[in-house]
Formats: C-alpha cells, sequence, structure tokens
C-alpha cells in the first residue's frame, strides 16, 4: 500500500523584522508539533479497523471472508439426500449432508474449500454418487447458517466428531474415502492421519497455511499466522493410499506444494498434475477421470479385505 502525504506551503503572515519571523517559526512548530502523533493514531485506527493491526488476523480474514456465499439448505431439495446435524463439544448443531452408498460401496466424505461450497464445486462427486458412491458432505461452523465462528481447532474437533458419528451410526458400512478440496485439504489430513479410512483424496493441497501466505504475501511475518493446517506434519502418519491433484497453472496452491506432500509419504502417495489446470478446474482437466479409477480401486481393496476376512471366519 503506498500512502502519499502532501503538505501545503506555510503562509507569510506580514512582517519583515526577526521578531515577525520568530513568530512565524514559532507559529510553524507549534502547527506542526503534534501533526506525526496525529498521523500515527490516525494509522493505528485504520490499520485496527481493516484487520491490519500486528498483522494477526489478515489470513483469517482472507480465509473466512466468503463463508456464507453457500447456504446450509443448498442441498434440502435435492434427491437422496438427507440431513445429518452433528452435535459439537461446545453445543453447538452443525448441519451436514448425506446419502447413503450402494451396497459394496464406499462413502466419500468431503471436506470443501474456504467458502465451504459443498453443493456446487464438488459436482463430480454427485456423478459418482449415482453410480453407487456414498457422499458426507461436511459444512463448517460458522458458515453457510451453521452457528458458532471459524476457527482450525474446532474444525479439527468437528471433523473428529462427524466421522465417529458416521462409524457410530453405521453410514459408511463398507469403508469411507476421506477427500479434501483446497482448505479442506488440511483438514482432511488430519481426519485420515486420526481415523483410518480406504484412501485419501487432496485436490489443490498445500503443505501448510503459513507457507501459502508466505507465498502470496511474502511480507506478512509468518509468526503472525496463527491458523496452520500443517499437512505437511500429517503425511507421514497416514497409512492409506493417498491420491494428490493439483493444476499445473494453479497460482493459489501451486504444484509444487502437492509434489512436496507426496514426497513425504512415497510409499502411499500418487501425484498428478494436469496441464492447463488451475486452482478451480482441475476436475475438468482430467482429473475426474483419475479420481473414479482411484475409488474403484478403493472399492476392489475394500472387497479384498472382505473377502480374506470371510475365507478367515468361514472353516
Amino acid at each position: 500500500m503506498l500512502l502519499i502525504w502532501s503538505t501545503g506551503a506555510i503562509p507569510w503572515v506580514g512582517g519583515t523584522g526577526l521578531g515577525d519571523m520568530a513568530t512565524v517559526e514559532a507559529r510553524r512548530r507549534t502547527r506542526y508539533a503534534g501533526r506525526p502523533v496525529k498521523l500515527a493514531s490516525a494509522l493505528l485506527v485504520f490499520l485496527a479497523t481493516t484487520g491490519f493491526l500486528a498483522g494477526l488476523t489478515i489470513p483469517e480474514m482472507y480465509l473466512y471472508a466468503d463463508r456464507f456465499r453457500v447456504s446450509i439448505m443448498a442441498l434440502a431439495d435435492r434427491d437422496g439426500f438427507q440431513a445429518v446435524d452433528l452435535k459439537t463439544h461446545d453445543g453447538l448443531t452443525l448441519r451436514n449432508w448425506y446419502r447413503p452408498a450402494a451396497p459394496g460401496k464406499p462413502v466419500i466424505v468431503y471436506f470443501p474449500d474456504r467458502m465451504g461450497d459443498f453443493a456446487r464445486k464438488p459436482a463430480h462427486l454427485f456423478q459418482l454418487a449415482d453410480q453407487g458412491y456414498g457422499l458426507l458432505l461436511a459444512s463448517y461452523r460458522g458458515y453457510g447458517g451453521n452457528p458458532g465462528r471459524p476457527g482450525e481447532a474446532d474444525f479439527y474437533r468437528d471433523a473428529r466428531s462427524l466421522l465417529d458419528l458416521a462409524q457410530d451410526s453405521a453410514l459408511a458400512p463398507d469403508g469411507y474415502v476421506i477427500y479434501g478440496y483446497s482448505m479442506g485439504t488440511g483438514i482432511a489430513s488430519y481426519a485420515a492421519a486420526a481415523f483410518h479410512p480406504l484412501g485419501v483424496i487432496l485436490e489443490a493441497p498445500f503443505t501448510s497455511f503459513a507457507d501459502v501466505v508466505r507465498y502470496q504475501a511474502a511480507p506478512l511475518p509468518i509468526w503472525r499466522v496463527s491458523s496452520q493446517f500443517d499437512t505437511r506434519s500429517r503425511m507421514g502418519l497416514i497409512d492409506a493410499p493417498i491420491l494428490i491433484l493439483a493444476g499445473e497453472l494453479d497460482s493459489v496452491t501451486p504444484a509444487f506444494f502437492a509434489k512436496q506432500l507426496a514426497a513425504l509419504n512415497e510409499g502411499l502417495a500418487t501425484v498428478h498434475v494436469f496441464p492447463g489446470a488451475n486452482h478451480l478446474n482441475i476436475i475438468r482437466h482430467g482429473a475426474g477421470v483419475t479420481v473414479a479409477g482411484f475409488l474403484a480401486k478403493m472399492e476392489r481393496g475394500a472387497a479384498t479385505l472382505a473377502s480374506t476376512a470371510a475365507t478367515a471366519i468361514i472353516p
């Protein structure tokens, strides 16, 4: 931000003697003595009211700025979906959406982007649901009509509660695949490290939110970034196959983030970088087919495990 300060010429107030000149100089000093303090105070007020004071809330202001764009009722009239209300640790009720899977098919647990778009962006998942895959679409606290305020730590606790609910209520009897997009990859990686999904899909991921801020706004002191969404630290803890999708032209979460993450779990992670794709259209550039193929492998893997278990039980 460029600030240009302009000071006008000091008017002459008459007289030619030294006494008059001294009077003018004294008036000038009196007139401008308090200006630095006033300017500093005005600047601090501006910074505080716009969220720039100390730099603590800048990233979160951007991260959660569009959280009201998608209503939690966006799927209320969509055939096949039913509401799943999650009771949180602090007494909130969060609306999520669920579509059961056909027998033998896994459920895709989806954590959306910073806009919380579980209704439009994952259109390819609705197509997969028509093929029998189940969907459990997470909606965040403080988003689109859900109560509460958004925050990383609470997102994690809500994700754990949602997966606990899915297991306790048998919403995914044939297993589930955890899927995160953009900001949601930070939550998905946390959930994948804490639970045991059949597989994990990370679309347009980043290593950590601090790394994104460093890439997008280098002058901002990183120690002022309170949200981390540190997928880097969790990659080695995930014990399921991981599909990582990146766009060659993604300027929000560049493909080098995806490559760095894949290198942290080489035995289980596969990264695909799609030519010509940006942050928003990776699926349209071929990733949709890749996701379908990955899910088919998860489905076959689950069937193999079930068959092995049955063989071990039946004499």
